[in-house]
């Protein structure tokens, strides 16, 4: 009996923490974008997940614009360069971005390898960005972001129908604190996303 209870006390505990990592609060819903933020354990910087579903468009078109690097400082906010260290095929990139901050703060810089996966069907793809800030030495007047990862998901769910989820976490480095990080976490994803709908359906 003893050993039956304790059984259940570890399946409570294990769902209860299996339910705190998933716990994301809604935060905003505009444009057709619904955005979502989460505390991270042993981080102040939340994390977030963006959603959208976009119609009129094929799941290779939008692909083609989020990994499209060149025009990476049009398509998100506050980005000010980007360019690929390393093309390793079509849907594999090793890239460099800077990211501009508000004074007095330091402007950033990050490399991020962006690997791409399809499956079976062809009706969803993954592109995955993992950290790569030692891939080239750090530059002056540039505080580097190493600690950061995220996704984006792809699925068409319809005919001409594309559902995008865009989740990341990061922390920015130096001295920032939380809640000016976490200020940009919401009106950031979601341009990010408009400007994605619209670049995506455009003829």
């Amino acid at each position: 009996m003893l050993f039956v209870r304790l059984l259940l006390v570890i399946i409570i505990l294990t769902s209860v923490s299996a339910s705190a990592k998933t716990d994301w609060k809604l935060r905003k819903e505009a444009s057709g974008v619904t955005i979502y933020t989460r505390n991270v354990e042993g981080s102040p910087y939340d994390e977030f997940k963006a959603v959208v579903t976009i119609t009129n468009t094929t799941l290779n078109r939008v692909l083609n614009v989020i990994i499209d690097v060149k025009n990476y400082p049009n398509n998100f906010p506050n980005c000010g360069s980007a360019k690929v260290l390393e093309q390793k095929s079509k849907y594999d990139d090793i890239h460099y971005i800077t990211i501009k901050a508000p004074w007095p703060i330091t402007d950033r810089d990050a490399i991020y390898e962006a690997t791409t996966t399809f499956s079976q069907d062809g009706k969803r793809a993954q592109v995955k960005l993992d950290p790569r800030g030692d891939y080239l030495g750090e530059k002056k007047n540039f505080i580097r972001v190493h600690n950061g990862s995220g996704f984006w998901d792809l699925q068409e769910v319809a005919p001409n129908t594309v559902q995008v989820i865009y989740q990341f976490h990061a922390d920015p480095a130096g001295e920032i604190p939380a809640w000016i990080a976490n200020s940009v976490i919401v009106s950031n994803p979601l341009k990010t996303l408009e400007n994605l709908k619209k670049l995506a359906t455009e003829t």
